[in-house]
């Protein structure tokens, strides 16, 4: 108990220093309800429903193409019963990630959700195909499409906040983004003494993600891990950040944009995780650039 409260204080201190959103009241409000034996769910849709940009936005999800729904939801009640609590939690904390960034100082925030966003998409994509695609064990390879969406949105939470807190940090990711012999976030700490990775960790924490997304974000830009003993990093963080650096690489050869060096030093890893060959990968890649041709990759298609 006291090396946990030791390490919540380190939390704290840490979070205060660099300026890390705490967590909205809301979501912590929602979580407490949520976590109880038998939640509230009046109390839950009266919670979403008290801030009306939040259920509309919710409502307008929830009947976008990503969900397919034969029927639309008109409530938020609907929107409950429709996703599970789990579910809706995660659609929330993603609404709330965003309009909570927003005001992290004079940070241009449009190309980093136009990045984030598609890479979010993309990942829930892959998760539905990857049971399809894996051809190692597919019970080790299943993945929830909100879960992936999720964890895309939430992957680089941290830049932003390094942005906004080292003057510098706009050059720093610039290098970053381009040496192929050093980690990402090696770069970082040489310039800054911490990374985004390890800021992004803190949030999540600090928010209540699901443990294996906080995992996720922490060792991301590591990608040797991907092959690491299960017993330190779980099989469900792996095939988060596998998916994520997959979509990433597709985003790169479909558009010709955000370039990073990552896929360069993660192809390998990546491959070897999820079992794909080559065809596979071709054919991940041709069907994503349908999607894209098609308008289905635009911020917000969520």
């Amino acid at each position: 108990m006291e090396q946990q409260n030791t390490f919540d204080r380190e939390l704290e201190l840490a979070i205060l220093d660099l300026g890390i959103p705490p967590c909205p009241k809301i979501l912590l409000e929602l979580s407490g309800e949520a976590g109880k034996d038998e939640p509230d769910l009046q109390r839950i849709e009266k919670l979403i429903g008290a801030d009306v940009g939040l259920s509309a936005a919710l409502i307008k999800t929830i009947n976008s193409p990503f969900y397919g729904l034969r029927t639309p939801v008109n409530s938020v009640m609907q929107a409950i019963h429709m996703l599970g609590l789990g579910h809706l939690w995660l659609m929330v904390m993603s609404m709330l990630l965003r309009d909570t960034l927003k005001g992290m100082g004079h940070v241009d925030m449009v190309r980093y959700w136009d990045a984030s966003s598609k890479v979010a998409l993309i990942s829930a994509y892959l998760a539905c195909r990857l049971p399809h695609l894996a051809s190692l064990d597919p019970a080790l390879h299943q993945v929830d499409k909100d879960e992936a969406y999720t964890y895309g949105l939430f992957q680089d939470c941290g830049i932003p906040i390094m942005l906004s807190h080292y003057p510098l940090y706009k050059e720093t990711l610039s290098m970053a983004n381009n040496i192929t012999d050093r980690m990402f976030t090696d770069v970082e700490e040489v310039a800054h003494t911490t990374n985004h990775a390890l800021v992004g960790y803190l949030l999540a924490k600090s928010w209540g993600l699901p443990e294996t997304m906080i995992q996720a974000i922490r060792f991301h830009h590591e990608h040797a891990m991907l092959a690491e003993d299960p017993s330190f990093l779980p099989a469900a963080s792996r095939n988060l950040i596998a998916l994520a650096l997959l979509a990433e690489r597709a985003i790169q050869a479909i558009t010709g944009l955000n370039h990073t060096s990552e896929w360069e030093k993660g192809e390998h890893w990546v491959m070897r995780h999820f079992g794909y060959s080559d065809a596979d990968f071709n054919a991940i890649i041709e069907g994503i650039r349908v999607l894209h041709d098609e308008g289905n990759l635009v911020v917000g298609a969520h």
